[in-house]
């Protein structure tokens, strides 16, 4: 059974078909209301998803998802949300380096800004991140502890790949776990703040931020500021030249350090290596860029000193 053919099933008439993601496919059902469906997520698991959209709800200065109805009737498991304001930064932004890419640059650092303000709700001690089966971070555990345990599995499911492709992997590997610190607090952090995530109005505000529960943990702000630096144009070439303009603006504005992001940059490159691996639509695996940053000599010098 197909996406459009579930959605007819459940009585939504002709759905319009509006973006595809790791997560799921949207539709745009009319009257306001879109409809996901989830390729990977069961019932309990969207359960307290809703829980965590609940939470948040009103904490930040734009808006943010809210379930409204849950269905599992067929394969996958849909659900009903208000359809938000805004358009795709991806689709009106700038690239890098053109006039004005400043405006979407700053629009990022506001949502991160914004993000780090927001204290992690205990939702997030019962959540997952990408195709984990257990709670990140339980009650209990330190950051820098839940950090190192995800590390290790996610090392250990495709280790031996990056040993290949990576010089001394499993020397920078121990180097990158020994430089994990813990942090005072810990707020909310999203885990996926893409220009695709980020809907703006015409000034390129932000106005909306969607697709909670990927990686949403409670966590560092900083390693929301160096995961994003690093997804917000994660395919081009001159990635590195975009990231260092992110980290320019994330030290400056939110003083956060240089060192820092680049070890939470490490880390989180890490993390999603094999994200794409199985994916139905055949996207790349990301192995092959986390391959290109640690044989970097920015960051050799830091997991070899």
């Amino acid at each position: 059974m197909s996406y459009d053919e579930q959605l007819l099933e459940l009585g939504f008439q002709a759905p319009e078909e509006l973006a595809i993601g790791m997560q799921g496919a949207v539709y745009r059902l009319g009257q306001g209301k879109v409809a996901k469906v989830w390729f990977h997520a069961g019932e309990q698991e969207l359960r307290t998803l809703a829980e965590l959209y609940d939470a948040i709800d009103g904490q930040l200065p734009f808006r943010t998802p809210r379930m409204l109805e849950l269905h599992r009737t067929g394969p996958y498991c849909v659900t009903v949300e208000e359809e938000l304001p805004g358009v795709p930064l991806h689709t009106v932004a700038p690239a890098y380096g053109e006039p004005g890419w400043e405006r979407a640059r700053d629009c990022v650092v506001d949502v991160v800004e914004a993000l780090a303000q927001v204290e992690a709700p205990e939702v997030l001690r019962r959540t997952a991140v990408l195709d984990e089966t257990v709670p990140f971070r339980p009650e209990g555990v330190s950051w820098s502890e839940a950090l190192t345990g995800l590390l290790r599995k996610r090392v250990a499911r495709f280790g031996d790949q990056l040993a290949e492709v990576i010089d001394d992997f499993e020397a920078k590997f121990d180097s990158l776990l020994g430089q994990l610190t813990d942090v005072p607090r810990t707020r909310l952090v999203h885990g996926d703040v893409t220009a695709g995530n980020i809907l703006v109005d015409g000034d390129l505000r932000p106005v909306t931020l969607l697709d909670f529960g990927l990686s949403t943990m409670a966590g560092d702000p900083a390693f929301e500021a160096a995961s994003a630096a690093s997804v917000i144009d994660l395919w081009s070439p001159r990635v590195r030249e975009i990231e260092a303009a992110y980290d320019a603006a994330f030290t400056d504005r939110l003083g956060y350090d240089a060192v820092q992001l680049l070890v939470y940059r490490c880390a989180y490159s890490l993390i999603i290596a094999n994200a794409h691996d199985d994916d139905p639509y055949g996207r790349d695996s990301h192995l092959p860029l986390t391959a290109k940053l640690f044989n970097t000599p920015e960051v050799t010098a830091l997991l070899t000193r």
